[in-house]
């Protein structure tokens, strides 16, 4: 088991305080959505065709993250 990293733990309460808002997801282009980098936390390096897909990435990286504190990963 590998814990998370301080800033894991930072971008966790981060969203916690602020919901979906928080989310490190920004319009990229005309077309497509990315995840940007919250201090060393990088997102994938490829284009979301939707606003959908790229926040279900984020929140399928938030759930590990969950479960990573909580000792069942």
């Amino acid at each position: 088991m590998r814990g998370i990293t301080e800033d894991e733990r930072a971008l966790l309460n981060h969203v916690t305080r602020w919901g979906s808002d928080g989310y490190p997801v920004e319009k990229c282009g005309k077309r497509g959505w990315h995840v940007r980098q919250w201090r060393s936390v990088k997102g994938p390096p490829c284009v979301f065709k939707t606003k959908r897909a790229a926040v279900a990435h984020v929140e399928a990286f938030l759930e590990i993250l969950r479960d990573a504190v909580a000792g069942r990963v």
